[in-house]
């Protein structure tokens, strides 16, 4: 029997080097989360991510994958469908599997810090694989964590905002992740987009070429998405499934009353929805569709795109029903700017703002026969939105009610210069301001809310608001997700060269989507059977409102531009259009106050409190001049017993209406 030889030296080297030099076996993204990735929050928190609930992101977190032979994978989504979950598994795998340097970046550094904190960090510490990698945020080496940089052996990612010109200017990484991209500012102080920016972070693997970007986000406008433009130019891939009854297959669509097949549901509870198939008008069941949406396939309808990209949205999720999505609808679809919502947050796709107007003849035309300065039946609130310009002040005076409808009481323009404190056109601004308005059932109003533009003679302006608790000094913003006021900054006021003691509040007004929401509001029509409701929103005029309030109403358009390599959207003034200011500030008022989200019950209490009974006791019609008569409680004391509140921006809590 032969003596087994032993390895040489040369052998036993070999062996360990090649033992050393073997790729590990390739794991996907995917498989490794599954394995090893526990999740902070959402339904399945504390436990390992499942795609089970989220099946169409395993293809999508599959792209990413060290290796690919791409440099980009694009996510159009509608809301909480789990795409920053998947970002954060990315992540994971990168740690373990392909160490380098990555960069995760939110809208803002605010929205980084969140997410970091109620997360990322979260999952590190909850996940053994991560967190025997990641490095202790308290480490006192200049190797460790920070709140914003997570290191690990290998590498290191870096938490940063799109309004940080430092990371985006500074940092080489291997890997991006994108976040809300659509959030993103179109320019950074100045610096240029910061998506060309975060694409620079690259140029030191552009001869590798194994860098990845993932961008991801809900769109929001079309023309300025930035997720639109990515998955247009990528191979835009949907998720297709098959008819449980028949086999067709197709993608999930919201539908429409004007197309017979996609997800149809009953207009009041209960909403029954259901899916009708595209093939053969097949009912499809809500208890049919797990298994239908998780038999499902990414299917590219461009396949000569550029890279991977993905569209998932709420008709195919499984984290909502059916149910939930019909009635969102249904609580928007007559209110143009939670509509825009809806199509942005549930289908996952960007709204087209519509600039075009009805011409002002139109409206000449369809005017109706109430007084001038009387409050027609339904009116119930009443807002005072005055626009400023050197020679004068030009105003108009609107009465609210349920569903957002409105009749503007009165309009006009109070002459005199404006850059006067103490002036006759500012004395002339008080008694408008104190006027009352009678309605049909003996009772007469003021004004509940006023807003004066301050972007001319600002200090006169700032001079009038003080001390007057229902005005507002404001100024609009430019901007499509802005709100219609937004939170107030603190400002001196001059009077005379000296400075008050007490200044004044300067109120933001989001002006674009309020002015797209004006003109979708103008389009509608009136009803054509007396029986017929007006719809919401829509918008009444009496026969004081002559043709240059008509003109003016209508006086700005929606263009589009080049501006730094993208295309645009922004209002455009068509000439003089103090009117359509003065409704743009009304509207940011009766928001403000809380209009816009009262409830039927709220409105029902609001006209009881008022005065209103079944019948009116006289007939407003007849009236040619609105008397005043008087009012033997002011209605600041009398509203004191209603319960319609609203809330009080910045304070938080509740507050009585008109306390």
């Amino acid at each position: 029997m032969k003596r087994p030889r032993h390895p040489s030296a040369l052998a036993l080297v070999a062996g360990t080097l090649a033992s050393i030099l073997q790729p590990p076996t390739v794991t996907s993204p995917s498989a490794w989360a599954q394995a090893h990735l526990v999740v902070a929050d959402g339904p399945l928190a504390g436990s390992r991510w499942d795609p089970k609930l989220t099946p169409q992101l395993v293809p999508v977190l599959d792209a990413l994958a060290p290796g690919s032979p791409w440099n980009k994978v694009a996510l159009r989504k509608s809301a909480q469908v789990g795409a920053t979950g998947i970002g954060i598994a990315w992540m994971g795998s990168i740690i373990v599997m392909a160490p380098a340097r990555a960069m995760v970046i939110f809208p803002t550094v605010t929205t980084v810090q969140d997410y970091n904190r109620e997360k990322l960090t979260p999952t590190i510490q909850a996940t053994p694989a991560l967190r025997q990698k990641v490095r202790e945020q308290h480490s006192r080496s200049a190797r460790g964590s920070t709140a914003l940089n997570k290191a690990f052996p290998g590498g290191s990612i870096v938490l940063t905002g799109a309004n940080s010109s430092a990371d985006l200017r500074s940092k080489t990484v291997k890997y991006q992740h994108r976040d809300e991209v659509d959030e993103w500012p179109l320019d950074l102080e100045g610096q240029g987009d910061p998506e060309v920016l975060a694409d620079a972070r690259f140029i030191a693997f552009h001869a590798t070429g194994d860098y990845m970007a993932f961008v991801s986000s809900t769109p929001t406008i079309k023309g300025r998405s930035r997720i639109d433009d990515a998955y247009e130019s990528g191979d835009q891939r949907n998720w297709y499934v098959n008819c449980p009854h028949c086999g067709h297959e197709q993608k999930l669509v919201f539908g429409g009353e004007s197309v017979a097949y996609g997800l149809k549901f009953n207009r009041t509870p209960p909403y029954e929805a259901h899916y009708v198939c595209a093939g053969n008008g097949c009912v499809i069941t809500p208890a049919e569709k797990p298994a239908m949406i998780r038999g499902g396939r990414f299917v590219a309808e461009n396949p000569k795109g550029l890279y991977p990209s993905f569209h998932v949205d709420a008709v195919s999720s499984l984290l909502t029903t059916w149910d939930n999505m019909a009635e969102a609808f249904l609580a928007a679809k007559d209110n143009p700017t939670k509509l825009k919502a809806f199509v942005n947050t549930w289908l996952g796709q960007s709204w087209e703002e519509r600039g075009e107007a009805p011409e002002w003849k139109i409206l000449l035309q369809r005017r109706e026969t109430f007084p001038r300065g009387v409050l027609p039946v339904g009116a119930l609130v009443i807002t005072l939105g005055v626009d400023v310009q050197g020679n004068g002040l030009f105003y108009e005076v609107v009465g609210w009610g349920a569903d957002r409808q409105s009749w503007s009481l009165d309009a006009g323009f109070l002459e005199g210069d404006t850059a006067d404190p103490e002036g006759p056109v500012w004395q002339a601004l008080t008694a408008l301001s104190e006027r009352r308005y009678p309605d049909a059932y003996g009772n007469a109003w003021g004004v509940d809310a006023i807003g004066v533009d301050a972007g001319f003679n600002t200090d006169a302006v700032k001079n009038w608001v003080r001390g007057r608790p229902r005005a507002k000094a404001l100024k609009g913003v430019p901007g499509w997700y802005l709100p219609p006021i937004g939170t107030p900054a603190k400002v001196d006021v001059t009077f005379r060269g000296k400075k008050r003691s007490r200044g004044a509040l300067l109120w933001p007004v989001g002006t674009w989507p309020l002015k797209a929401e004006l003109y979708a509001d103008l389009r509608k029509d009136p009803p054509t059977d007396g029986a017929e409701a007006y719809p919401p929103g829509y918008m009444h005029f009496g026969e004081h409102n002559d043709e240059r309030f008509c003109r003016q109403l209508v006086a700005e358009t929606l263009k589009e531009r080049e501006w730094r390599g993208r295309i645009v959207k922004e209002w455009v003034a068509t000439g003089d259009n103090h009117f359509h200011d003065c409704r743009i500030y009304n509207k940011a008022l009766f928001d403000h106050i809380g209009g816009n989200s009262w409830t039927d019950d709220q409105w029902k209490l609001l006209a009881q409190q008022r005065g209103v009974k079944d019948k009116p006791q006289r007939d407003l019609f007849a009236q040619a001049v609105a008397p005043q008569p008087k009012q033997d409680q002011p209605p600041a004391i009398a509203a004191r017993k209603t319960n319609v509140k609203i809330r009080r921006p910045g304070r938080g809590g509740f507050v009585n209406r008109w306390k």
